[in-house]
């Protein structure tokens, strides 16, 4: 399908030139389609990123495959080895994905601007609906806690590509990124045993 070709080659120019490089004339070539095609089917540079981002070819669809994965109803002792578990697929994920990251830079440099707002947002959404369905702790802020750890493993991964280490930890390695995924198994296993002796508490006092 012509416009699914257009924005497979959208990414690809992306992940080849940066965001802020790429442009219409690049995806035509890429696509092998007539520029004009573009402007009809998206309207112009604008609305062909935020396509790009909402049907799936960003970062979203995984979010929407994860999601279906995991059967309803979930037990919550069981909410906190999901989680973590989406945290560490979502920084494999976002590891392979050039275009993805590319384009998280160019949000951070131009999220003043309205399109820069509506990605987010519709990023926002797609979070919202795995906290909905996936966070532990329902009762201790889940979308803070999501934001904090999504946060962190973007920055890593966004640093990655510009270091070879954080700390003592070989980012060019397989080994390192296998510490990362250690950490934050300890650091949602912590969490959830830190809010039972909570709640444990306020039952005895109650």
């Amino acid at each position: 399908m012509t416009m699914e070709r257009i924005l497979r080659a959208m990414g690809d120019v992306m992940a080849e030139r940066g965001t802020e490089k790429a442009g219409i004339n690049a995806v035509a070539e890429k696509a092998g389609v007539n520029k004009v095609l573009i402007y009809r089917y998206f309207g112009g540079w604008n609305g062909l990123l935020e396509a790009y981002v909402q049907r799936g070819f960003f970062l979203s669809m995984f979010n929407e495959k994860f999601l279906d994965s995991v059967p309803d109803n979930l037990p919550s002792d069981n909410r906190s080895k999901v989680w973590s578990e989406y945290t560490i697929q979502f920084m494999r994920e976002f590891r392979t994905r050039k275009p993805s990251q590319e384009l998280i830079r160019w949000e951070m440099s131009h999220g003043e601007t309205e399109l820069a707002r509506r990605l987010a947002e519709f990023r926002d959404n797609s979070y919202k609906k795995l906290v909905d369905k996936l966070a532990p702790f329902a009762d201790y802020d889940p979308i803070a806690i999501t934001s904090l750890m999504v946060a962190a493993v973007t920055h890593i991964v966004l640093t990655s590509t510009q270091r070879d280490h954080i700390g003592d930890i070989d980012l060019r390695t397989e080994a390192g990124w296998e510490r990362l995924e250690t950490a934050v198994r300890r650091i949602y296993s912590s969490l959830s045993i830190a809010l039972e002796r909570e709640n444990a508490k306020k039952a005895e006092v109650k």
